[in-house]
């Protein structure tokens, strides 16, 4: 179910990169009607993605499908991940069904489907605009038609290129298959002699280094978590629970300009600090507790990812202390390896010799770290060179669930061609910094 009664997008961030060149203006409250402008950047933006992309295929066709539901409501993930290379390519957030198709020789290079409309619907969830010129206006395609023509369109350009592309993402056998394979099978079977070529990684690079743009938005999501993560670090106090220092985290981010959350925000105390992907959120947090918060805030879909660690007293203890100085010495030996062309298993490797001198490499449950972007969990290829303008995770980590101890440290870095920006710096991060910001 779609569902757009309470959307809300970073009012603040939004409101500031209206006059940008690039930046998709604020609608104002005279838009009517579905789609909507496109976001966060301007049609112009996405039609040249889509020109790139379609400069790498040279030839052949290839169909994108968006999310089969979106729901606006939420505050976080309103795109399904499946989906976001639509979201990337077009910029349409608030349209479920839909999907474009990219011919780099027909007359007619890229097409938007969109779902068929429906009065009663309509009623419920916003009006769907009849095609014409005022949704052409808004997503900035030339050709706009019903989903219903997906199939023909595909078949009778198949069978003229010969060359169907898959540009989504490889998924492991006992997945569901996607949607545009199982489409492609279908065109092959009644089209003799077109052929499946397999492009998944097209996309995935596009989005992998990322365009200024982007980087200023994943910016603007890390000082909104930064927000979020000083309130709970002043806020910390024995006989709190969990979700009451959730609720001041996202209180935070609130006040920085978004409600958006990258990713449900997780609060850990104690034996709770060592479970990776905690969610409860009922216990107490008592003296001498470790606080574990791994959170993100989201501007205009673009997500930060942040883990900071810290005591509920104000100080670590000698242990804690010492736990906490081998995880920050690992991310900084990670983070060492990391520039443009360098493989970012080289930093796991890195961060894995720190943790064997100290004994702890056992207690270190997870890899390294991922990609960040449209997705908190984002594309990219871990076995090729880095390129620059990717941002990735670095967030090593030690977990003693019998010491009722879990510590981790993760921050963003933006790969550059000499090294690794950490975008995520200026959040209190080592034992001194962590402690002068508790101090009350």
């Amino acid at each position: 179910m779609l569902d757009r009664r309470c959307f809300m997008t970073a009012a603040g961030a939004a409101t500031a990169l209206a006059s940008t060149p690039g930046f998709a203006q604020v609608a104002d409250d005279r838009l009517y009607g579905y789609p909507g402008i496109v976001r966060p950047f301007t049609t112009d933006v996405y039609r040249e993605r889509r020109a790139r992309l379609m400069a790498q295929m040279k030839d052949g066709v290839a169909v994108v499908y968006g999310p089969r539901e979106i729901n606006l409501g939420s505050n976080t993930a309103p795109i399904d991940g499946a989906a976001s290379d639509f979201f990337y390519l077009t910029g349409i957030r608030d349209v479920a069904g839909a999907a474009i198709l990219l011919a780099p020789g027909e007359r007619y290079r890229e097409v938007l489907f969109l779902p068929n409309r429906n009065p009663d619907t309509d009623r419920y969830e916003g009006v769907s605009l009849p095609i014409g010129g005022e949704v052409r206006r808004r997503t900035g395609f030339e050709r706009v038609t019903r989903i219903g023509g997906l199939g023909p369109a595909l078949i009778e350009i198949a069978a003229r290129a010969g060359k169907m592309r898959y540009l989504g993402p490889l998924v492991s056998p006992d997945a569901a298959v996607p949607r545009e394979l199982e489409l492609y099978g279908k065109v092959a079977a009644r089209a003799p002699g077109t052929s499946t070529v397999n492009n998944s990684g097209l996309i995935r690079a596009m989005r992998t280094a990322k365009e200024p743009r982007e980087i200023e938005l994943i910016r603007k999501a890390i000082a909104a978590t930064g927000v979020g993560m000083r309130a709970a670090m002043q806020a910390a106090r024995p006989g709190m629970t969990e979700e009451q220092l959730r609720i001041v985290i996202e209180d935070g981010f609130r006040r920085a300009g978004t409600n958006r959350l990258a990713f449900p925000t997780i609060v850990g105390v104690a034996r709770n600090s060592t479970v990776l992907h905690y969610q409860d959120g009922n216990n107490v947090i008592r003296a001498g507790d470790l606080i574990l918060c791994d959170i993100g805030a989201e501007v205009d879909y673009y997500a930060a990812d942040v883990t900071r660690t810290f005591p509920v007293d104000g100080r670590f203890t000698p242990e804690q202390r010492g736990i906490y100085e081998t995880v920050l010495a690992a991310q900084e030996a990670a983070a060492s390896r990391l520039r443009a062309g360098a493989v970012y298993d080289d930093a796991q490797v890195a961060a894995n010799q720190v943790m064997d001198r100290a004994g702890h490499r056992d207690d270190f449950w997870h890899g390294l770290g991922h990609f960040v972007g449209l997705d908190v969990h984002d594309v990219g290829d871990y076995a090729k060179p880095l390129p620059a303008g990717a941002v990735v995770t670095i967030e090593p980590g030690i977990y003693l669930p019998e010491r009722q101890i879990g510590v981790r440290i993760e921050d963003d870095f933006l790969i550059t061609a000499t090294g690794a920006e950490n975008m995520s710096r200026a959040i209190p991060r080592t034992v001194a910094e962590v402690e002068a910001a508790m101090r009350r």
